[in-house]
């Protein structure tokens, strides 16, 4: 088991300095790049994933996180060539839904 860092921006290979496996998507993600990101979230203790990944996989992953025996520690970071990220709305939503109402915010 190993820590492993997804991504398709540059800023990605400098967790290699941290002793990350980086593993580089390159283009749109098909059905053989799916394949091979979640073999390596399910196969790493910790996993840095960008963003835009996530955010094209996310049903997937939390499928995978849901059904593993000890689930890695994932944790999501905006790429460097988007400014926005998905991240803050997801976190709105599921806290509005604990609180059993639709909260207001401000972008």
């Amino acid at each position: 088991m190993s820590v492993v860092a997804i991504g398709s921006s540059p800023a990605i290979d400098s967790l290699k300095l941290l002793g990350f496996k980086i593993y580089k998507v390159r283009g749109k993600i098909d059905k053989e790049a799916e394949a091979e990101i979640l073999s390596k979230i399910l196969e790493s203790k910790a996993v840095v994933l960008e963003g835009e990944i996530y955010a094209t996989l996310r049903s997937k992953i939390k499928e995978l996180i849901e059904a593993a025996a000890e689930p890695p520690l994932l944790v999501v970071v905006p790429s460097t060539e988007k400014s926005e990220t998905y991240r803050l709305e997801e976190l709105y939503n599921l806290i509005s839904l604990a609180v059993g109402v639709q909260l207001k915010w401000k972008k």
